[in-house]
């Protein structure tokens, strides 16, 4: 049978996949979730956002990664982009195909279902049934109407509350006010008395209603439901050990209870709505048999605890997707649910921690203005500033030696708690905060949820003992492949790091090769030629530049290892001047300046990093079939490129104006160079698969010699 593909990565003849999604909000935690059980049931996740370098766009649960426009800046764009995406991305086959919204994107989806399906099916509630409980004041309503228990709410119109609460309104106090759309706590807050009402409501703004509702005595507990057709279908009830910020945040420390004293509300909530799909209900509760828990409000879509309710018995995502696929769910099994069930969330433990110990010690009270500064910074998401304040405020405690204990004792009792996080199998999702970056390069702002509103071998790289074969000397099958990259013997570091970052996350490990350290073959299964200075032009025929500084002995070094590749089928790929280098080894030529072929190319190298260029691919050639895409943006740092070919190499992608990006050679196993750099775009699938590309042949390679068949073209061709 031949191997089946998807965007050019082999899948496994064994079985069909279960079918194709596409995951939205993808620099979110839930997306994560979301990818991971799906991925785990044989589904092919695509993934997408309005940014670059997401969590799932680092995450080795998803097979490709797509850029939308913002639904907030162009609402119409956004939705164009995603009917050519569900075009694009469409199975051949009548596998199920599913769009799984993660997050408030839900609403938009189920609004515009006609426009997608049935080209792919919308895994979201109706409209009919998310309006008649979202935003928040449809929620107060809907249950007034049903008489299903809540709290006694208020809702205060848009231009009623310019200057504060009306004179003639009374209202009694304490009580919660809160805006009709925040999401995680935001804007929620305990309102002791007037004047601190008038206060909140002039700081809201008069665009949208306000809720001011009952103070219910209790917990929060969070019911995490998933209905079919208003038929309660699975069913997780948990509630926050720890919140952040403390008053009214989002869940930092979570643990599961029994449902018992919220199932009959649920039931009636969904069998109203008549609720297809999954969503989260807030309820307040005092723990009182006697006294029924109070719904606050609704989520018609996934919420921030997904994972705690994942790992508590019920695979949500899962029974979406069969849901939208028209498939009949199992009946919800109570005893799958682990009651007692912990986690906590990445970061938001720890902040927790730290305010629960500032509220409580009296040796902080000195310290409180500190941490208010601190918990404002932190509530913006500005983690950085929120520990450097937290510093300060135990610096000026009087007694902060025994504070910093404590505090050490606290996330001590909580640090070996599971977090969506924690899976060596998907180690590079932690990168997914650097779609912050992503939102600053493209949209100029932050993005919405941070804002409120080796040993030296000899001198000679193919130095080997006669009739040995050179590979590296780990045989065992489970160990990293051994990747030289080469460099030079001072400075380069950022892409030296990077390159070595991209290896370990491909499987590999690498090692560095200089003038100084040549390594020799037997220490290495693959090899790098990496980025640096020019090749010096009398190499290929050309004029050295006057006054610029040429590394001749990195030039000899990496001569050396061409011949050594050569002789002993090393797996080889050239990275900018590295394959620039492959190429005059091989007889070809450079253009020694580019001023002339591109207008407003940037001059600083942290500009270049982030500048991109469109390189138009080869059909059925090495990159194309790796990346799966006829054309790809990368970045651009050269101020080199190949000019004429070296012998055996042919073109695999160039610029509309003819320079060549990426080249590949015809004969040997596995011998490519491109001239932009992966390393600094790992978190794009494509460049993900450069390096896994790379280490797949050197581990090929590697058992090849271990069960003495190496040197066998057609198998590492294979792989």
């Amino acid at each position: 049978m031949p191997n089946r593909h998807i965007l050019g990565v082999p899948l496994s003849d064994e079985a069909p996949s279960a079918g194709r999604v596409i995951v939205t909000y993808g620099r979110s935690l839930m997306a994560l979730a979301i990818a991971r059980s799906l991925h785990e049931h044989g589904v092919e996740v695509i993934g997408c956002d309005d940014v670059n370098m997401t969590v799932l766009s680092f995450s080795r649960h998803v097979m490709d990664n797509f850029t939308h426009t913002a639904f907030e800046k162009d609402e119409e764009q956004a939705l164009a982009d995603f009917e050519e995406a569900v075009r694009r991305y469409a199975p051949e086959d009548d596998r199920p195909y599913v769009l799984m919204p993660a997050f408030r994107d839900a609403r938009l989806f189920a609004k515009y279902r006609e426009r997608f399906e049935p080209a792919i099916r919308v895994a979201a509630p109706d409209l009919a049934s998310i309006e008649m409980i979202s935003p928040k004041d449809h929620f107060a309503r809907f249950l007034k109407e049903t008489g299903l228990p809540g709290p006694a709410t208020r809702i205060l119109e848009p231009g009623t509350f310019r200057n504060g609460l009306p004179a003639n309104v009374a209202t009694d106090f304490p009580l919660i006010a809160k805006p009709t759309d925040g999401v995680g706590g935001r804007g929620v807050k305990k309102i002791r008395d007037r004047a601190a009402l008038d206060t909140y409501l002039k700081a809201a703004g008069p665009e949208r209603p306000i809720l001011l509702q009952e103070l219910v005595e209790g917990e929060d507990y969070c019911v995490s439901i998933i209905a079919d057709h208003g038929d309660l279908a699975g069913i997780v009830v948990y509630r926050n050990l720890a919140q952040f910020p403390h008053e009214a945040g989002a869940g930092a420390v979570r643990e599961t209870v029994d449902d018992t004293p919220f199932r009959a509300s649920a039931r009636a909530l969904l069998k109203a709505t008549g609720w297809n799909g999954v969503g989260e209900i807030d309820f307040r509760w005092n723990g009182d048999p006697s006294t029924p828990p109070k719904m606050i409000e609704m989520n018609p879509r996934y919420w921030a605890g997904l994972y705690h309710s994942m790992s508590s018995g019920v695979d949500f995502p899962w029974l979406a997707f069969q849901l939208a696929a028209g498939r009949a769910l199992p009946a919800a099994d109570p005893h799958a649910v682990l009651q007692g069930h912990r986690t906590r969330t990445p970061g938001a433990w720890i902040l927790s921690a730290a305010e629960d110990l500032a509220a409580s010690d009296p040796d902080l009270e000195r310290a409180a203005e500190a941490w208010a500064q601190s918990r404002g910074h932190a509530s913006r998401k500005e983690i950085l500033s929120a520990a450097h304040q937290l510093l300060e405020s135990a610096s000026a405690a009087a007694k902060g030696a025994r504070v910093f204990k404590e505090f050490r004792t606290r996330l001590e009792e909580q640090k070996d708690l599971p977090s969506e996080l924690d899976f060596d199998d998907d180690p590079a999702v932690g990168l997914g905060i650097l779609f912050v970056v992503s939102s600053l390069l493209k949209h100029r702002e932050l993005p919405p949820e941070f804002r409120y509103s080796a040993p030296q071998a000899t001198d000679k790289a193919h130095s080997g003992r006669a009739g040995r074969p050179a590979t590296s000397r780990r045989y065992d099958a489970g160990g990293r492949p051994i990747i030289g990259v080469t460099k030079p013997d001072e400075g380069d570091w950022m892409a030296y790091h990077a390159m070595r970052f991209a290896i370990w996350l491909a499987g590999g490990k690498a090692i560095a090769i200089t003038s100084k350290a040549p390594h020799d073959p037997h220490s290495v299964d693959g090899l790098l030629f990496g980025g640096g200075s020019d090749v010096f032009p009398n190499r290929y025929g050309g004029a050295p530049k006057t006054g610029h500084r040429y590394d001749l002995a990195r030039d000899d070094m990496e001569a050396s290892w061409a011949q050594a590749a050569l002789e002993h089928d090393i797996p080889v790929l050239g990275v900018c001047r590295g394959m620039q280098m492959l190429n005059v080894l091989e007889g070809g030529t450079l253009y020694p300046d580019l001023s002339h072929h591109e207008e407003n190319y940037p001059t600083s190298f942290l500009r270049r990093i982030f500048y991109r260029k469109t390189v138009f691919l080869t059909p059925d050639g090495w990159l194309a079939r790796l990346s799966g895409h006829e054309q790809l943006e990368v970045n651009s740092i050269h101020t080199q490129a190949v000019k004429d070919l070296g012998a055996g190499f042919k073109v695999n992608g160039a610029e509309a104006n003819g320079l060549i990006q990426a080249i590949e050679h015809e004969t040997r196993s596995f011998c490519v160079g491109v001239q932009f750099h992966p390393e600094f775009l790992q978190h794009r699938a494509f460049a993900r698969r450069i390096f896994k590309s790379l280490v797949a042949a050197a581990r090929t390679r590697r058992l090849g010699f271990a069960k003495g068949t190496a040197g066998n073209k057609s198998q590492l061709a294979a792989e």
